[in-house]
């Protein structure tokens, strides 16, 4: 007797040979073979029946879940933190701009057509995300790829694959809430951060580490069953920790991307990414009804419009924010016109849920695959857009456009802008873990103690409104002063400021690590809003609105920030960390000596910087003098050459360690001239009408301002000898010690009495 044959079996000899067949028309017309794979699923689907068609769709449909986990993987294979870094600065601009426009675009577009919130949300973020593989196929047939545009489309897509599977893990909680949720939302951002976490450091501590030492033993069938088992068990701990599947996928290939066997992995694990991915779009394609296209034709047609025209255009604005030019800019922001595959995905997550309508689906597939016809003729007509829109401008628009992406070269300022982005993510990662940290703790604890306070005090109060106002207004003062830090303050030494005064340079940069903190401070203020106010979005943005404004004029939060700030480094320096509080009687021994640079000493060839990092003698040298040439007050970067007379500031220790290095071997060095020296030690008791009065004791910008060196700061209620930092906030009756020439020491509190 004859046994049955499985209908997944049929299904599979049907669809493949079916894809098999299109995707070789679709080769000969150079169209992107993802196509091809769709157009296959469509006439294999059940909605078609002039062809034999699939039985099993919903089995076929499991094994497209499982494309979606290798297509994931092998992307995390190619990813690399050191290509993010790389590309990561114009591209994380180019994709902040892009997926805002795109995302609020798809959500308006959406409620216009009377569609839910939930759908909206979703419609948003299908419109959001480029096709890296139908970018990469047009490159290739149009010989593209080694132009500078195309890198930075790189860039962006690398970017863009974040997003997505960001979006991919939040979309679900929306889902389940159906509304706005802060603090829903926060939990998940938390649980997912610590996920993270954990599995990065530990992966990427471990797991290399094994690939590495087993790398004799390891053959290509045991690295290829060893990867894709890491990869499905990351998968199921994903699962079960109530986290997208995606982000497992993609987590554990970006971990195996730092194995010794990446590139095999790669070579060995492609065969299987390219059947299971080829499964995957075919079952896009059979889900989708051709009948509903003709329905909904004119929802497939504003949406393709929004697609080809204004995502194009807010990629461009992008990466002239970024700092292109005009030039490079617009044929890159042409390239990005169409939505692929992370589109299905999210659509599949969609129907999946059952969060948005049956009819979405045929909607956006049918949406990507015109885009996707049409992502050629925009690539290719860029630079004759570029040359009609420079040849028809007038004097002054050529101007601009000539002048559009000078920023570029602030970003290839590498100190200036290494120091700043390392003090801007120190300070927003700090601050951003704080708030949340905050919130959580006073939603989970300290609130809920209070509300059973009040209500067993008062027991009508239980779920009044007032009690939730008066826990509202808690959390918002407990997270107020780091709200105000986050937004005002912007760097310890000027940096920001700095590059910002320079008008060669553009300032999309800044401008965007500006709003980066806004919208920070947004989430954590409408978190708050929505889980003790109300979870209306409209109510929400204006309560957050004045509570914004509020606290970043406040002169109390400021103040409250400061205390916060200024107690912390009190504490630290009691640990024998960096001392921002100098006891009296080592105050007392501050002073000031002169050195030469020997030919063959420490000093020699050494700027000021390395030698405080390397030697941290805690000396300061506050003048130079080269020749004829004094240099008051010099910076870091100011590099010490043999001969040059130095004037340091410090304790008779620091003097010391700071002078033996500034020694030949077995010989010792002549002082500076005398005649010469005109700084000198200063202590001001600052009364009504001083000019710092108010400033805060930042050591660069009261320099800048100012022209000499603030050293330290007493305050009149306090013997403490402060460090000067932003924190400090000089006031009346304050005593600032200071270096510098007479006539500018002068210039500060001309009337009052100087005691040298």
């Amino acid at each position: 007797m004859t046994e049955a044959i499985n209908p997944l079996l049929l299904d599979l000899a049907l669809i493949l040979i079916v894809a098999g067949i299109v995707t070789i028309i679709f080769k000969a017309l150079k169209q992107p073979l993802v196509l091809g794979y769709i157009i296959a699923g469509v006439l294999t689907g059940p909605y078609i029946s002039f062809i034999p068609t699939a039985t099993e769709v919903e089995s076929v449909e499991f094994w497209g879940k499982i494309g979606v986990i290798f297509l994931l993987f092998g992307l995390g294979l190619e990813f690399s933190f050191k290509k993010l870094k790389k590309v990561g600065g114009p591209g994380a601009i180019t994709v902040f701009s892009e997926a805002v426009v795109m995302f609020c675009m798809g959500f308006l577009i959406a409620k216009i057509f009377g569609w839910t919130t939930v759908t909206a949300l979703f419609v948003g973020a299908m419109i959001s995300i480029s096709s890296t593989s139908i970018i990469i196929k047009t490159f290739d047939d149009l010989g593209m790829g080694g132009r500078r545009s195309s890198q930075l489309v790189y860039g962006a897509l690398i970017c863009e694959d974040l997003v997505a599977i960001l979006l991919l893990v939040m979309l679900p909680t929306f889902v389940i809430s159906k509304t706005f949720n802060g603090m829903e939302l926060a939990n998940k951002i938390f649980s997912i951060t610590v996920f993270l976490l954990l599995w990065f450091t530990g992966g990427i501590y471990f797991v290399p580490t094994i690939y590495r030492k087993l790398r004799k033993l390891m053959s290509d069938e045991t690295i290829l069953i060893t990867s894709l088992g890491l990869c499905l068990l990351m998968v199921v701990i994903t699962l079960n920790a109530n986290i997208s599947e995606a982000l497992g996928a993609f987590v554990m290939g970006s971990i195996l991307s730092g194995t010794p066997q990446r590139d095999k992995i790669l070579a060995i694990t492609k065969p299987i990414k390219d059947f299971f991915g080829a499964i995957f779009f075919v079952s896009v394609g059979m889900l989708v009804d051709p009948s509903v296209l003709l329905h909904y034709w004119p929802h497939i047609l504003v949406i393709t419009l929004a697609v080809i025209l204004i995502k194009p255009l807010a990629a461009t604005s992008g990466l002239l924010f970024s700092g292109q030019t005009l030039k490079i800019a617009l044929p890159a922001g042409l390239c990005m016109c169409q939505i692929g595959e992370f589109s299905y995905i999210i659509a599949s997550l969609g129907k999946e849920l059952k969060a948005t309508p049956d009819y979405l689906y045929p909607v956006i597939v049918t949406v990507s695959i015109l885009t996707t016809f049409i992502t050629p003729y925009w690539a290719k007509s860029g630079d004759k857009i570029y040359s009609f829109i420079y040849r028809h401008s007038s004097g002054g628009w050529r101007n601009v456009i000539d002048r559009l992406g000078t920023g570029k070269q602030t970003l290839n300022q590498e100190n200036r802008w290494k120091k700043l982005l390392r003090s801007y993510t120190t300070r927003v990662f700090i601050l951003t873990t704080w708030m949340a940290a905050l919130i959580l703790v006073f939603s989970k604890v300290v609130n809920p103690f209070i509300s059973s306070l009040i209500t067993r005090i008062y027991p009508p109060a239980s779920g009044a409104f007032w009690v939730r106002l008066i826990l509202f207004a808690l959390t918002i003062a407990i997270i107020s002063p780091f709200i105000w830090a986050l937004l005002k303050v912007k760097d310890k030494e000027g940096i920001y400021d700095q590059i910002w005064a320079d008008r060669k340079y553009a300032r999309g940069p800044l401008l965007f690590m500006v709003a980066l903190k806004y919208i920070i401070a947004v989430m954590a203020v409408s978190s708050v809003a929505s889980l003790y106010i109300t979870h209306s979005v409209g109510v929400i943005m204006l309560i957050t609105a004045v509570i914004i404004v509020f606290v970043t004029i406040s002169k109390l939060v400021k103040g409250y920030y400061s205390k916060i700030e200024t107690n912390f480094f009190t504490n630290l320096d009691s640990e024998g960390g960096r001392r921002f509080v100098i006891p009296r009687d080592k105050a007392n021994e501050i002073h000031m000596e002169k050195c030469t640079v020997g030919q063959n000493s420490y000093l020699a060839g050494r700027n000021i910087a390395t030698v405080h990092r390397k030697k941290d003698t805690g000396a300061l040298v506050i003048q130079l003098i080269r020749g004829n040439k004094v240099i008051n007050l010099p910076s870091k970067e100011q590099v010490m050459y043999p001969s040059d007379s130095l004037l340091i500031l410090g304790s008779d220790q620091q003097l010391k360690s700071f002078i033996d290095l500034s020694h030949n071997v077995n010989e010792d060095t002549p002082m500076a001239p005398e005649e010469k020296i005109e700084m000198q030690l200063f202590q001001i008791t600052l009364e009504e009408g001083s000019k710092v009065i108010g400033h805060d004791a930042n050591i660069t910008k009261f320099r800048h301002e100012f022209g000499v060196l603030l050293v330290g700061v007493e305050k009149e209620e306090s013997e403490d000898f402060l460090r000067p930092t932003s924190s400090v906030i000089m006031e009346k009756g304050d005593t600032i010690w200071v270096v510098g020439n007479l006539k500018k020491v002068n210039n500060l509190n001309a009337p009052l009495s100087l005691r040298p």
